[in-house]
């Protein structure tokens, strides 16, 4: 029998769930307040779409954020995945394209200009599920840190 995953959108009592996926992508413990006051920010920010997958018993097994902004280079509005994460069980299911795929359905209503997402150069795994799920490696990402 084959698997079945819901995509959802985020609510307030996911944050828990949400917050132990990302310690486990950057392999860290994150400040709960600090992680606190970003959660809730992303349910109300304007152009946030925030998803969670969930296994059959109601579990969060993955999620994703994209974040919209208007862009005077692109003339447009433009959105970014600022995170996805499947946690390493349920890895090579499909479930990060179904996230991926929930976005895309998201925002085809609207006037959108394009989809990005960067990803560290450590993370080449990461770099060849972005190519199979249709992006192209057309940037490169400079960063200065503070």
């Amino acid at each position: 029998m084959k698997a079945v995953f819901n995509i959802r959108k985020v609510i307030e009592t996911d944050e828990n769930a949400i917050r132990t996926l990302l310690d486990e992508l950057e392999n860290r413990i994150s400040d709960p307040t600090v992680f606190h006051r970003i959660f809730n920010h992303y349910l109300i920010r304007e152009n946030a779409l925030f998803f969670a997958a969930e296994n059959d018993q109601k579990e969060i097994i993955g999620f994703i954020t994209c974040l919209g902004q208007l862009l005077l280079h692109h003339e447009g509005l433009v959105y970014e995945i600022e995170e996805l994460i499947v946690t390493q069980t349920y890895q090579g299911k499909g479930i990060g394209q179904l996230l991926i795929n929930q976005v895309r359905e998201e925002l085809k209503p609207y006037d959108i200009k394009s989809i990005e997402v960067t990803s560290n150069k450590r993370r080449t795994q990461a770099h060849e599920f972005y190519k199979a799920v249709g992006f192209k490696n057309s940037h490169e990402k400079f960063t200065c840190y503070f």
